[in-house]
């Protein structure tokens, strides 16, 4: 956040140091005070995020959807993908029969491997891949451009 949105004067810079006791306080209170503002706005931000998500949870966007706001900027909504590998350390610990602590680092797994009670394919079992798809709201200067489509 910047000094104007906070309404900050030029009197609380950083740059005077010599406070007299209730000056001290007065700081603390408007710091505390600030922090709070910050939280609830955050708060305020991000229900209002999810209301967007909401209301595109419905739509089938095929590309991202831009449109310019009052202030000559553009607004950006677009889908984003992110794969993501799991690994089932619980399921994998019952298979082999050992207590799920044991499987904390890849030392652990070397030593199994080496001992020949843990193999590849055991792991590709225990390991699934999700993907999950996000909604991004995103603010640019100039319009975007179209994103080519890769297949």
């Amino acid at each position: 956040m910047n000094a104007e949105h906070l309404h900050l004067q030029e009197s609380e810079t950083p740059a005077a140091v010599n406070f007299s006791e209730e000056e001290l306080l007065n700081k603390f209170l408007r710091y505390f005070q600030l922090k709070e503002t910050v939280k609830d706005l955050n708060e305020q931000a991000k229900m209002t995020l999810e209301e967007i998500e909401a209301a595109f949870e419905s739509m089938q966007l095929e590309d991202d959807y831009v449109r310019q706001l009052p202030n000559g900027e553009w607004a950006v909504v677009a889908k984003k993908a992110t794969v993501k590998d799991v690994f089932d350390v619980d399921g994998l610990s019952n298979e082999l029969l050992i207590a799920k602590d044991e499987l904390k680092t890849p030392f652990d797994y070397s030593i199994l491997t080496s001992q020949g009670k843990l193999k590849p394919d055991q792991i590709s079992k225990h390991t699934q891949t999700e993907i999950i798809v996000k909604l991004t709201l995103a603010k640019r200067k100039r319009m975007p451009k179209k994103r080519s489509k890769k297949e």
